[in-house]
């Protein structure tokens, strides 16, 4: 992966050859490819962006998606990108990081709809309380302090049956029974991210019931309708809005038969407390159940069913819909490592995590998500891999050698919830599912380099592995004992005051982009002198979305395009 910035301290391009070992089956092959590619190209302004993927067949098991999919590796892979040119630019990474967000309703180079961003508050939050000033660049060898950040889907855009025109993505129905109690049936499965708990949440909330009233029957496929699956952080965000819809209809039942009870317009009523009264006067107003009983004279039972389709949204090249959202949520961790520079251990020591999940909708469950993203996200950057050797076979395959972190190598973990009220979320929530996975890794691996002034390109930071580059690093610097090395510093150019200067104007643009109730459009390439209103492809003639690697990339290609290649060549000599 290739970062560019110029003078000006702008995200000029991105350039990424990703080789993928996809094992011998195809699993989520071509979407996990794409997803390393596009899942990088947010939340900055970027001036280019040109991706090569490749995904391999290998005597290996299968690989499929997980936590993060498809955006773990390549998100590391940008944000140590953008602590490199950082320093050769001679500012501060946060500050970098700051002076080239996109804002609220905006687009992102390969044409992603991005609603609310709270990535600026995010930063802010995690600099402010990490203490980052006092101690980036400033700490003694060993100790280092590092900033990740993160961008990920809430729920996939691409319904998984391919046809978005047929179905929609999510399907909820309700019913009330003469005691009052409400029965959500879905086919979203709780898997054990608390998906019921915000489901019922939802209803309780537009219904002014306690949660003791809302029964919720999921996992059911006799009862409950078809959903798509508790796959791709989409639970929430749209299994919620079909939730918050259905209830919605049976809310308009109960003011309606409040209506004719009271004789109060239905504009005038709101619903609260197991009451439906009146908002100038509180005394006018009939109970939860008599309003239901009312409303059942001619029905019996109240049965609603809601649904939930994803707006349109996309552009019309190769691998548009991948990536493709009604939302995204936004990250910025704060790690704190202590290196043993005679061994090469790492213990990560505090963690700063700020996740914008819109809204949360269940705090205590975000705030679990985020301490158990860091807890994964750990083990995959210091210690977690599959080892095989020379005939294929796994050398690894139990969990006294596949190392997962333990509750002696947990950190503590302040989590930071953001909330940007996303305006199409249900009640302006996001997901908080994968995202909270992605900025611990890219966190830590700068905070390494804060610590000992050695980079680390391969995943995970082993022993072994951080104590090789040590010793290239003594050998390079012509000393005999690791504790003579000096940490890395960092003499701040006059690019520092641009930065920080662009940070505050872009502050007040957000601030008035978010507030907007009919904010103009905002395409990447504002920030390069393109007119914001309108797509970089639409003004710029050398913009182009091929299939094909060009002819001059092929002549020199990296590791993806050498494997295009080969299977190319391999096809054309069998078709002779």
């Amino acid at each position: 992966m290739s970062l560019h910035a110029d003078s000006d301290g702008r995200l000029c391009g991105i350039e990424t050859d990703a080789l993928i070992d996809g094992g011998a089956f195809a699993s989520f092959g071509h979407v996990t490819t794409y997803y390393n590619g596009v899942l990088h190209t947010a939340p900055y302004e970027i001036g280019a962006f040109h991706y090569t993927g490749a995904r391999v067949w290998t005597n290996k098991p299968a690989s499929g998606a997980m936590r993060g999919h498809g955006a773990v590796n390549s998100r590391c892979a940008v944000e140590t990108g953008i602590d490199d040119l950082s320093e050769r630019l001679g500012v501060d990474p946060i500050d970098f990081r700051l002076a080239n967000l996109l804002p609220p309703h905006s687009a992102t180079i390969t044409g992603f709809r991005v609603t609310s961003i709270g990535m600026r508050e995010c930063l802010e939050r995690v600099k402010r309380e990490s203490g980052w000033k006092e101690k980036f660049r400033k700490m003694p060898l060993g100790k280092g302090i590092g900033i990740g950040c993160g961008f990920f889907i809430s729920g996939s855009g691409l319904p998984i049956h391919w046809d978005p025109n047929k179905f929609p993505h999510a399907t909820v129905h309700l019913k009330i029974d003469m005691d009052g109690g409400v029965t959500v049936h879905t086919g979203a499965a709780d898997i054990g991210q608390g998906s019921d708990t915000v489901v019922a949440q939802s209803v309780a909330e537009v219904l002014g019931l306690p949660l003791d009233m809302i029964r919720v029957r999921s996992r059911e496929s006799d009862t409950s309708p078809v959903d798509l699956g508790s796959y791709s952080s989409r639970v929430t965000f749209m299994n919620a809005n079909a939730a918050i819809s259905a209830a919605m209809e049976i809310r308009g039942d109960l003011l309606m038969a409040t209506s004719e009870i009271t004789g109060a317009s239905v504009e005038s009523l709101i619903i609260g407390d197991r009451r439906i009264f009146k908002k100038t006067d509180p005394a006018v107003g009939v109970s939860y159940l008599e309003a239901l009983h009312k409303a059942q004279e001619d029905r019996g039972a109240l049965v609603s069913s809601g649904s939930y389709r994803t707006p349109p949204m996309g552009r019309a090249h190769k691998g548009a819909a991948a990536g493709l959202a009604p939302a995204y949520s936004f990250s910025a961790y704060v790690a704190e490592v202590d290196v043993d520079i005679e061994t090469g251990q790492t213990k990560v020591e505090r963690v700063w995590a700020a996740h914008d999940c819109g809204k949360a909708l269940n705090p205590l469950a975000v705030e679990g998500q985020i301490i158990g993203s860091c807890h994964m996200g750990l083990g995959q950057v210091l210690s977690e891999e599959m080892k095989y050797g020379r005939t294929g076979h796994l050398i690894n395959p139990d969990l006294l050698d596949y190392k997962i972190p333990t509750v002696h190598e947990m950190p503590h973990v302040t989590p930071i919830i953001v909330e940007s009220n996303d305006p199409e979320g249900p009640f302006g929530a996001k997901e908080a599912g994968e995202g909270p996975l992605l900025p611990i890794l890219p966190a830590v691996v700068n905070a390494v380099y804060d610590a000992v002034g050695v980079r680390v390109d391969e995943l995970p930071i082993t022993p072994d592995r951080l104590y090789k580059e040590i010793e290239k690093k003594c050998r390079k610097e012509g000393i005999d004992d690791p504790l003579d090395l000096s940490p890395p510093t960092l003499d701040y150019s006059p690019l520092q005051d641009i930065l920080e200067e662009r940070a505050i104007s872009h502050s007040k643009r957000d601030i008035e982009r978010r507030y907007d109730n009919n904010p103009p459009p905002y395409h990447n390439g504002a920030l390069f002198g393109l007119d914001p209103e309108v797509p970089g492809d639409e003004q710029d003639s050398r913009w182009a979305a091929v299939v094909i690697p060009p002819e001059g990339y092929l002549d020199n290609p990296g590791l993806a395009g050498s494997a295009w290649k080969h299977v190319e060549r391999r096809h054309r000599e069998s078709r002779r």
